[in-house]
């Protein structure tokens, strides 16, 4: 009722009435016959009025309610009003209007689609945050390198997510923008090395509204720059060392040691052992060589994998009994947790063999004697998990991003410990499990905690479905 004595129709016919009452009121001479004329061109004269403010409230109805759909987003064509008023122009600007928001709307979600799937395909990783630091936005490549999901990311300050909260705190990235490196763990338990650049999002006003890292890894090419700068410094150091030596017994000898039958006999085995050691270093640069061209090529077969590592521990018992002179053949215990079920996987049964055998070897030299080595195996949905744990000195963790980096020695005065080696056998370990599609990593609490090297190969349920098992046969020996 109220809505109805403020609109134009009521105003209309009030002010149509009050001016009649005004002009009949206002004439010196009036009877009966008078009223009635006048009573006849008021009703005329009121419908009139009525029909045309009727119209114009048609009308202003029209553009209301052209203006309440543009205000909810619904931007579609209503009865335009009839004749050349100036309601029917405000309704054809609306109208452009309306037209012209159609446009800049399909424009800006053109222009969002495709900001969406830039970021969605980018490589590197891109984080958005508010004035205060919290996470508005995040793509996908920074959800694998951060290790974590949506919705655990928005609920974190960047600096916490980043964890360099001991080193700078979000006011410190707002002043500074500083380019910072850090090392984290991805989903396939790698550890990889991220640099991120942090960027001032600003309004228009110059209002800073928040922040932006990008976050670029930089693990090949940290891996490439590390390389190259050892490269030449542990080949010369691997190669002058046994080198010098041979050259100083043969010197020996040809100043006359040749003559004392024993000395001459411990100098060339000294020689002989130092040239294999050459030869070693070398075979295995030239099989990383080799992987590095594709130029390897495995020769996969479906065998048992219970039964493939029954068979490799069994010869490694072995060697135990039979060579206790040998510095890593102590008095060692291999524990064993297989399943009961045969775990059908396709492999190069050389290549795994060589993986087994290089990282069980490790595990022997830096644990001590009466040590226990565990060696265990867990079939998951996509992959088989085959863990090897030990008892020894461990591996600090900033050591652990780089021990399957080529020359890489946690400790470098090993090189002239007993234990030897050339620092190349966890690369080649490394490539062998990438080769079949797999991942390895290790974990260790520190220094005497032991360490756990673990390597995935790709395996489906279905394959338990084969008949034969070649590797049953050795697994009894």
């Amino acid at each position: 009722m109220i809505k109805f004595f403020h609109s134009i129709i009521f105003k209309g016919v009030a002010i149509h009435l009050l001016l009649f009452v005004i002009l009949f009121v206002s004439q010196p001479e009036y009877n009966i016959a008078h009223f009635g004329s006048f009573f006849g061109y008021y009703l005329f004269s009121l419908l009139f009025v009525l029909f045309f403010v009727v119209q114009q409230h048609q009308a202003l109805q029209n553009v209301s309610k052209q203006m309440d759909d543009i205000k909810n987003g619904n931007l579609s064509k209503n009865n335009p009003p009839k004749g050349d008023s100036e309601f029917t122009e405000l309704y054809n600007k609306i109208q452009s209007l309306d037209e012209n928001i159609a446009r800049t709307q399909n424009n800006l979600e053109n222009q969002r689609n495709q900001l969406d799937s830039i970021l969605a395909y980018m490589i590197d990783g891109v984080i958005a945050t508010d004035r205060r630091g919290n996470i508005i936005m995040c793509n996908k490549s920074a959800l694998n390198y951060l290790n974590t999901t949506e919705p655990e990311l928005m609920q974190k300050n960047i600096v916490d997510i980043l964890d360099i909260a001991n080193q700078y705190s979000f006011y410190d990235l707002l002043e500074k923008e500083p380019e910072i490196t850090i090392e984290t763990r991805i989903s396939s338990n790698e550890f990889i090395a991220l640099r991120i650049k942090f960027a001032l999002f600003r309004r228009e006003s110059g209002f800073i509204s928040g922040i932006i890292a990008v976050l670029h890894d930089m693990t090949e090419q940290d891996k490439a720059e590390r390389e190259r700068r050892l490269f030449v410094s542990n080949v010369s150091h691997e190669l002058r060392t046994p080198l010098t030596s041979v050259k100083a017994y043969l010197e020996a000898l040809e100043d006359g040691a040749i003559d004392d039958k024993e000395i001459a006999t411990s100098f060339i085995n000294v020689s002989l052992s130092e040239t294999d050691r050459m030869i070693r270093m070398i075979s295995d640069l030239l099989t990383l060589s080799r992987m590095d061209q594709d130029k390897i090529i495995l020769n996969k077969e479906m065998i048992n994998l219970v039964a493939f590592l029954n068979f490799q521990i069994n010869r490694l018992d072995k060697i135990l009994e039979t060579d206790p002179n040998d510095f890593f053949t102590a008095d060692f215990t291999i524990v064993r947790k297989f399943p009961d079920n045969p775990v059908w996987v396709e492999i190069d049964t050389d290549k795994i063999a060589q993986v087994i055998d290089n990282i069980v070897n490790n595990a022997f030299k830096y644990s001590p004697n009466g040590g226990t080595i565990t060696i265990s195996v867990e079939t998951r949905e996509k992959d088989v998990l085959i863990s090897i744990s030990d008892q020894g000195m461990g591996i600090p963790k900033s050591a652990l991003p780089k021990i399957f980096d080529r020359f890489y020695r946690v400790d470098n005065e090993s090189r002239n410990s007993k234990v030897g080696g050339t620092g190349l056998g966890l690369s080649i370990v490394h490539d062998i499990v990438k080769m079949h599609g797999g991942t390895i990593f290790a974990t260790s609490s520190g220094s005497g905690q032991g360490t756990t090297f673990s390597f995935t190969l790709p395996y489906l349920p279905e394959n338990n479905d084969v008949a034969s098992d070649d590797w049953d046969e050795f697994s009894e020996e």
